[in-house]
């Protein structure tokens, strides 16, 4: 799934993913979304107790679908 389809389908929501395919830059382009919570510390604690037989050799990533008030890019 690319990140835009993540996008629309869990809006304001945190997700935890398995990362598919990435850029040159290493930033996430397409993923498999395995939860989703609206409390970031849901998905770390989901991301914890992944066993490591599922964990060993892939790359996992966290996004947040909304919009996060007061934050500034450089």
């Amino acid at each position: 799934m690319k990140i835009s389809e993540v996008k629309k389908k869990f809006k304001d929501t945190w997700v935890l993913a398995e990362v598919l395919k990435e850029d040159k830059l290493n930033r996430a382009l397409e993923v498999k979304p395995i939860t989703t919570s609206r409390d970031k510390n849901e998905i770390y604690d989901q991301l914890a107790k992944l066993p490591d037989k599922k964990t060993h050799g892939k790359t996992f990533t966290t996004i947040y679908t909304g919009k996060i008030a007061g934050a500034f890019l450089f």
